[in-house]
């Protein structure tokens, strides 16, 4: 199945850098890893969070790609920096406190090889407190394309740190637009468009 892919994940500075080494770790950690991880700093950090990002750098070599803008301008404009920084067709978005399951992209990169026609995949996502065992809540969301459809109307059908996508289609469209809900409308524009979920 060896297929390439990105991994596309902003910080900025109010990050806990725990939480940062949690998730790169679970980057490192895929069962089909990646060879292009970028990082997009979103304006100055802390001294604890570049210390993660220089040990992280020593642990991925020259996957790993740090990006850091002058100053912090939100998620949207730091994503679209990222895309035009990621090497490979498909991305997968990762956010800097969430922690993935070690063969997420693996499962992701199977349903984009048995499904071509699709422009972007999800998953539940698991909320958790404490301890990445103590499991809280999930967040469930449809998978067929009809569902999602419905479920656009009213709410999110996608969890933004589980999904992979193809980098030209969301280029296509223009990327993320920079407000509150930038991952929410850039679904709504793919759907709108007729892109296969």
């Amino acid at each position: 199945m060896p297929v390439n892919y990105s991994v596309l994940m902003s910080v900025y500075y109010k990050e806990h850098p725990d939480y940062l080494r949690q998730s790169m770790q679970s980057i490192y950690d895929q069962t089909v890893p990646t060879d292009d991880f970028i990082l997009v700093c979103d304006g100055p950090l802390t001294q604890e969070l570049d210390a993660v990002i220089a040990d992280m750098q020593q642990q991925f070599g020259s996957r790993l790609h740090i990006c850091r803008l002058l100053r912090n301008g939100g998620l949207g404009k730091a994503l679209n920096f990222g895309i035009g920084q990621c090497k490979n067709e498909l991305i997968a978005r990762m956010d800097s406190d969430d922690v993935s399951y070690p063969n997420r992209c693996e499962r992701q990169l199977l349903v984009f090889q048995k499904h071509p026609e699709f422009s972007i995949v999800g998953g539940i996502v698991e909320e958790f407190s404490d301890t990445i065992q103590h499991i809280t809540a999930r967040r469930n969301v449809p998978e067929k394309q009809s569902e999602i459809l419905r479920f656009a109307k009213r709410r999110n059908p996608f969890n933004h740190p589980s999904v992979m996508y193809r980098k030209s289609v969301v280029e296509q469209l223009g990327g993320y637009w920079t407000h509150k809900v930038e991952d929410y409308n850039l679904w709504v524009r793919l759907l709108q468009h007729g892109f296969i979920c």
